[in-house]
């Protein structure tokens, strides 16, 4: 009977309620506009490393070790998402271009062709989110090396998962003013 029980208060602990999945997405914020002439900016997907390629969003862990919120996901793949925002961020700081997604629905030859290889955009142990990326501009049909840029930026996040996303898109939007700078300097195609 004892064993029964026990059986029962097992069963009935298993049954407990989890915590709620949260879906997190980032977003597009304003930045200072820059003047530019008319041009079709195409933004490539973007490259992630594997660890970084998941559903979870990264919490601060050791420095050898990396971790994830268990019901904190990400909306949509980190790179899909990545690269949406950054064609917002954009639009927003170049008004006078056409900013689209390469690979998406609307297809049109750019000008200009953006490449962003994510190299760490996660917290550190000490909780400070770091963004290490590599960008290229590419102008004209020959897809031509205008630019490159090595991108290092960090930002302190307020407490739990919404203040490491806010810090995230305010760090992707602060490199996608450097981008927009890297096009703003390129000879028009």
């Amino acid at each position: 009977m004892k064993a029964l029980k026990w059986l029962i208060v097992a069963l009935l602990a298993g049954c407990a309620a989890a915590p709620p999945t949260v879906y997190y997405r980032m977003a597009a914020l304003p930045g200072p506009v820059h003047e530019s002439a008319p041009v079709s900016i195409a933004v490539r997907g973007i490259g992630l490393p594997g660890y970084l390629a998941q559903t979870g969003i990264a919490r601060p862990a050791g420095a050898y070790q990396f971790a994830s919120y268990a019901n904190a996901l990400w909306a949509e793949p980190l790179g899909d998402m990545l690269q949406s925002v950054m064609v917002q961020d954009l639009a927003q700081v170049l008004p006078d271009a056409t900013v689209t997604a390469s690979g998406g629905a609307v297809a049109a030859a750019p000008g200009v062709l953006v490449e962003i290889n994510i190299l760490r955009f996660d917290p550190d142990p000490d909780g400070q989110i770091l963004l290490l990326a590599q960008v290229a501009v590419k102008t004209g049909p020959e897809r031509t090396v205008c630019a490159t840029r090595a991108l290092q930026s960090s930002a302190t996040p307020d407490a739990g998962v919404t203040g490491i996303v806010a810090a995230m898109s305010g760090l992707w939007a602060g490199a996608a003013g450097q981008v927009a700078d890297m096009v703003e300097n390129c000879p028009s195609p």
